[in-house]
């Protein structure tokens, strides 16, 4: 594991930068465009451009990966998002704004499929899971502890998006100077959805209701802060503790999965989900303390940030080897329909009732999936099978959540390991 580590080290540590760009200026733009006098639903559908772009992303982005290599691909679209900070400044204007953001989440969805492909191809099936839960906690700190930078400047000034497009462009100098050969990308082939869907609407929809939820508090959290009167320090807090708490039930949650079948497990977490919802939304009608809320906001991260890893291993429970990756990519473009919808819909709802809107429409949301889950375990044709390892998956708006592309290698290898332990399936 250690010689892996000294492998990747240099691709990990540039994924760190970019997280602590894109988690700053996820948050800075939405305070920003609240400064500007732009509205609450104006706002929610500038911020859903990014998801626009992270779902165009990872549909194409993967051609140019294929023709010039992963290290050029990734300079390229480092290149391209640490340009739009910067842009965001030239012209203040809501269409010209969500231009910036589409471009900027597909550069983001092209270093994601870059990333994580790289780190699939590099590791086997015995060290994948370690390497991956190392990248993901590199994916909520660096989320998290970008949220601490508003400290550093006044998000109405031009400090902060210099600074974001610092990070962006500081990202491009471990993998560029890298002595390390980049693995070869492999060729992808045509994404079907449809066969997830029919075999796993549990987890398919749970994609979709963890993009609804995650993305509508990443975007729409730090307004949700600002309208409840909250200083920048404290919407850092409040928004680093959303992000970061997401670390702290992963492994539980996973473990109880793998003992009991998923599906009850999501039912539970999404009811937990719902009740810390209606609490903050309690505490916005009734008068909130700022600990309190505070401690709310850690229950709920630490709750909502593992409902894509739970659909994932869901779905990855009834996959067949060869379709891992289309898997995979079926789950990223629910998660995308999710994150696309989550701002708009989040946004419109505070426009019309107040803060109150966005954890009463991601109560909504976790409760929706709940009770869907319930009704497909009471079905009476059920099913079982063996499961697939629970992998902690960040699935939010910092991640693509192991793009379509990034499962290549290991599905290749997974189809060699099934049909070798076919005869032994037969003596069970």
């Amino acid at each position: 594991m250690k010689n892996l580590l000294k492998t990747v080290s240099s691709l990990l540590l540039s994924h760190g930068c970019l997280l602590i760009g894109n988690g700053l200026f996820m948050t800075l733009l939405s305070l920003r465009a609240n400064l500007e006098g732009f509205s609450t639903e104006l706002i929610g559908l500038i911020m859903s451009g990014y998801f626009v772009g992270l779902f165009i992303g990872a549909r194409y982005s993967s051609k140019l990966v294929s023709r010039v290599g992963y290290i050029r691909a990734f300079s390229a679209f480092a290149s391209l998002i640490s340009i739009t900070p910067l842009l965001h400044l030239f012209w203040v204007s809501p269409v010209f704004w969500f231009t910036l953001r589409v471009f900027a989440g597909f550069a983001m969805a092209g270093m994601l499929m870059v990333t994580e492909s790289w780190l699939n191809a590099s590791a086997n099936n015995k060290n994948r899971g370690s390497l991956l839960a190392i990248y993901m906690v590199i994916n909520f700190l660096g989320a998290g502890m970008a949220q601490l930078l508003l400290f550093a400047h006044d998000p109405s000034d031009y400090q902060l998006f210099t600074l974001t497009s610092i990070f962006f462009s500081l990202c491009l100098l471990p993998v560029t100077l890298t002595k390390t050969p980049a693995p070869q990308p492999d060729p992808s082939g045509p994404l079907k959805i449809l066969p997830t869907l029919r075999n796993t609407p549990v987890g398919f929809y749970g994609a979709i209701c963890a993009g609804l939820m995650n993305a509508s508090f990443n975007t729409m959290g730090p307004l949700f802060a600002l309208e409840l009167g909250l200083s920048a320090r404290q919407i850092s807090m409040f928004m680093a503790l959303g992000i970061c708490s997401g670390l702290v039930l992963q492994s539980p949650i996973g473990k109880l999965s793998d003992r009991i079948e998923r599906r009850k497990v999501i039912v539970m977490v999404s009811t937990l989900v719902s009740l810390c919802c209606l609490i903050i939304t309690l505490q916005v009608i009734m008068g909130y303390q700022l600990s309190w809320l505070l401690v709310s906001i850690f229950l709920y991260g630490s709750l909502a940030f593992t409902t894509y890893s739970l659909a994932a291993a869901h779905c990855n429970d009834w996959a067949d080897p060869e379709r891992r990756m289309q898997t995979t990519g079926a789950l990223l473009v629910g998660f995308s329909i999710g994150a696309i919808s989550g701002p708009l819909i989040s946004g419109s709802l505070m426009g019309l009732v107040g803060p109150a809107g966005l954890f009463s429409f991601i109560g909504i949301v976790a409760l929706l999936l709940a009770l869907y889950t319930l009704s497909k375990i009471s079905a009476k044709h059920t099913r079982s099978r063996l499961k697939s390892p629970y992998i902690p998956r960040p699935g939010s708006y910092y991640t693509s959540g192991e793009l379509y592309r990034a499962v290549q290698k290991s599905s290749k290898i997974s189809q060699t390991e099934a049909e070798e332990d076919k005869p032994k399936e037969k003596n069970h």
